[in-house]
């Protein structure tokens, strides 16, 4: 591997922010009945997977401007596996817990204007107790590199899960890039599902 540079840093830096920038706006086209179809679709191929057979502790997350909705998904997990959802630290830089969800339980609204779980010490889920994640993104690339919000939320947390935990990004076709330009703090993925395809890495 080349040595990155400070110049090659802040390019890679910029185009990451390019390529956010050009899919996120595409992405705030999408209606709210785009995004639900498409996580229904999401649905069909996650109840035929083979990881998804038995019941797992699978970590979700709730989508938000224009996403993919996991409204669907999240349906699907409450319905036949266990379901914990993030919940962001305002005291810690980019630290994240997951907290398990029930059906009917509260969602709290944080400063980000995000729903979460009540973040109640006898709900937390450590890493090492999930056996498939759901990851959201932005842009990927077909070696499974993901591009994130940049908040390095995702980043931290894949670092702590256990080599067995299946990771699937979930995405809109179009968020397919050529190549994401990667750090050296980046998790690849295992998978990632969009709406007319299933990409295994």
């Amino acid at each position: 591997f080349k040595e990155l540079t400070m110049t090659d840093f802040f390019d890679n830096k910029v185009l990451r922010k390019s390529l956010r920038q050009q899919i996120l706006e595409q992405r705030r086209q999408v209606t709210p009945v785009k995004a639900y179809e498409a996580g229904v679709e999401i649905v069909k191929i996650l109840s035929h997977h083979k990881h998804f057979q038995q019941k797992k502790m699978v970590g979700s997350y709730l989508s938000l401007g224009g996403e993919l909705s996991t409204e669907p998904i999240n349906e699907y997990l409450l319905e036949h596996h266990e379901l914990a959802l993030p919940f962001m630290d305002v005291h810690v830089k980019g630290h994240m817990d997951f907290y398990s969800y029930k059906k009917g339980d509260r969602l709290i609204e944080n400063r980000f204007h995000i729903l979460e779980p009540e973040n109640l010490p006898e709900n937390l889920v450590t890493p090492d107790k999930f056996e498939a994640l759901i990851v959201p993104l932005v842009g990927f690339d077909n070696k499974g590199n993901r591009l994130g919000m940049g908040g390095g939320y995702y980043d931290r947390m894949l670092k702590k899960l256990s080599a067995q935990c299946l990771l699937i990004g979930v995405a809109y076709d179009f968020q397919l890039l050529d190549a994401v330009p990667i750090e050296h703090w980046d998790m690849p993925l295992h998978e990632v599902i969009t709406p007319t395809k299933h990409y295994v890495f």
